[in-house]
């Protein structure tokens, strides 16, 4: 008897659970990750597995102190001054590729702690009774699967909490655009969602007020731009037409025999 076939809905339901959005069920949506590496220098990289590393760990746990605090309860993290072998032997006996010092777990919390307190506004923004959390949706981009899944849908928008290196504001905006594919993902999750997007992110070096002992974390909040969303979807667009050269059902192309040439 063949398997009865899931509503758009219950597809949805179901990818609300993480081993299903990021497993192979998920797999038969392109997401951002993906159109990342479908980019004419990177679609060899397509789907390539990457370790854990601690920007990906300080992310996800900031992510969850904000929107999954239960979750956040059981992160991993070791209680050591050095990633010796007390660390290694923590990371096989609990088959993990990285995890967070307890101090640095520490600082983290303060950072979440300190985003939820900064701003009344971005305190009801994140946190208001209406606001719905890591909210997953499928739709189809230039005739391709997508997948999405938004940080916070509230007020209307969609927010997207990101930690990052940069030191400005416009670093983080152009760090975005140029190195992590922030630009698409905007593009993707506002066409899937039908809502705007504003990234709303916390510099993850602690700071002091002047001559003071007061330490803050800076925060930039970046609505996205009409512009922003028009170039990134040329992206998106080329990535989808990379995506069916050598990888889709028609594929053409076989990525061993891609070498790169240009003038130099």
């Amino acid at each position: 008897m063949s398997q009865k076939k899931l509503t758009n809905n219950q597809i949805i339901e179901k990818l609300r659970d993480d081993k299903e959005y990021f497993g192979e069920y998920g797999k038969q949506w392109l997401s951002n990750s993906d159109v990342k590496n479908l980019q004419p220098h990177t679609f060899k990289q397509f789907r390539a597995v990457f370790p854990n590393n601690i920007n990906l760990a300080t992310g996800n746990y900031f992510h969850q102190l904000i929107l999954e605090p239960k979750k956040a309860e059981k992160f991993p993290m070791i209680d050591v001054k050095i990633r010796g072998s007390e660390y290694k032997e923590y990371l096989k006996e609990n088959n993990l590729t990285f995890a967070l010092k307890t101090t640095e777990a520490q600082e983290i919390k303060e950072m979440a702690d300190h985003f939820l307190n900064r701003s009344t506004q971005l305190k009801e923004l994140v946190s208001n009774k209406e606001a719905q959390y890591e909210v997953p949706m499928i739709g189809k981009i230039f005739d391709t699967k997508f997948k999405g899944k938004a940080d916070i849908l509230t007020q209307g928008i969609i927010v997207d909490l990101k930690t990052t290196s940069a030191k400005t504001i416009t670093q983080f905006i152009n760090d975005g655009k140029y190195k992590h594919g922030y630009d698409t993902q905007a593009y993707i999750y506002q066409e899937l969602f039908n809502k705007s997007l504003t990234f709303i992110a916390m510099d993850k070096e602690k700071k002091y007020y002047n001559d003071t002992a007061e330490y803050y974390w800076e925060i930039y909040v970046c609505p996205v731009h009409s512009d922003t969303a028009l170039d990134a979807q040329k992206k998106v667009k080329l990535a989808v037409e990379i995506y069916n050269k050598f990888y889709g059902p028609k594929a053409t192309d076989d990525i061993r025999k891609e070498v790169y040439n240009t003038y130099f």
